[in-house]
C-alpha cells in the first residue's frame, strides 16, 4: 500500500491527514468564514455554533465541487 492510497481509503482519514498539517489555512477555512463567519452575528468566536465544521478538511470534502472556489 502506498502512502497515498494510505491516506485516502476514506474521507475520514483524508479529512484527519489534512487537518494534522502545519499550515496557517487551507480552502477549507475560506469555505468556513464565507458559509458561517460572513453571516454570523456573534460578537465573539470562542461560543462558535459551528465549531465542528472549523478547521475541518472534512466538512469542506463533503461540499458539491461547484460550491467550492
Amino acid at each position: 500500500m502506498t502512502e497515498f492510497e494510505r491516506i485516502t481509503v476514506s474521507p475520514a482519514v483524508l479529512g484527519s491527514f489534512l487537518s494534522s498539517l502545519t499550515c496557517l489555512g487551507g480552502p477549507w477555512d475560506d469555505a468556513f468564514h464565507r458559509e458561517f463567519c460572513d453571516k454570523c452575528e456573534a460578537e465573539n468566536c470562542y461560543n462558535c455554533p459551528h465549531e465542528e465544521e472549523r478547521n475541518n478538511p472534512g466538512w469542506w470534502m463533503g461540499l458539491e465541487a461547484g460550491d467550492v472556489e
